[in-house]
């Protein structure tokens, strides 16, 4: 059986791909783990970063989109990133998605680890 390693990474082309398609600005570029890439009008994102026969796919961290007046908006390759680039959300509505999940995690990691600790130390209070 064969399985792809690379999910995370064909999930944020994917959506960058969307971004490029549905966008009402300009995608000018990606930014990736190792570098910046600029992308050409015409061609897929994929075909921008020149990869040889079987070289990984790079984890794309952030997407640089330009407005008509030439300001640049550097955004994640997420759902809200989406929204701002379909026009749905405005840039500092955007900011405040991005921090809002952030609590959220956060909220959610310590959640899960006290309910771990709390189990272990019932586990250990009770049966030993």
């Amino acid at each position: 059986m064969c399985f792809t390693h690379d999910v995370i990474e064909r999930q944020a082309l994917k959506i960058c791909e969307e971004m490029k398609m549905y966008s009402i600005y300009s995608l000018v570029g990606v930014a990736t783990t190792g570098d910046q890439v600029k992308i050409q009008e015409n061609t897929s994102i994929e075909s921008n970063f020149k990869l040889l026969p079987g070289e990984a796919l790079p984890l794309i961290t952030n997407v640089m989109l330009q407005d008509a007046y030439g300001r640049v908006y550097s955004v994640s390759p997420d759902e809200a990133g989406l929204q701002f680039a379909k026009g749905e959300v405005t840039y500092k509505e955007y900011k405040r998605l991005q921090a809002k999940e952030k609590i959220q995690l956060t909220t959610i990691l310590i959640a899960s680890g006290g309910t771990l600790f709390l189990l272990s130390w019932s586990f250990l209070r009770f049966f030993i």
